[in-house]
């Protein structure tokens, strides 16, 4: 009787292991996919902050010709009939 109920414990008890051992893996399969949409998301930005600086620093080097002499008097030139 004995071995019975130890046998039956046993079984459980294992049963119950592979039950939490297949939502642990679920779970890190889940995780593992929200993670790489993450690092795809980062990714994306990275680029954009990349592209936003290029462009800002493209129309600091206008801004600052248009500013100058050289930028200025064109400028004015270019209104004149």
């Amino acid at each position: 009787m004995v071995r019975v109920g130890a046998s039956v414990l046993a079984a459980t008890t294992i049963g119950v292991l592979v039950w939490k051992y297949k939502g642990l893996q679920e779970e890190h399969e889940e995780l593992q996919t929200k993670h790489e949409g993450l690092l795809s998301m980062a990714e994306g930005l990275v680029v954009q902050l990349a592209e936003s600086t290029a462009e800002n620093e493209s129309l600091k080097s206008e801004n600052d010709y248009l500013k100058s002499a050289t930028g200025a008097s064109k400028t004015l030139k270019s209104y004149d009939c």
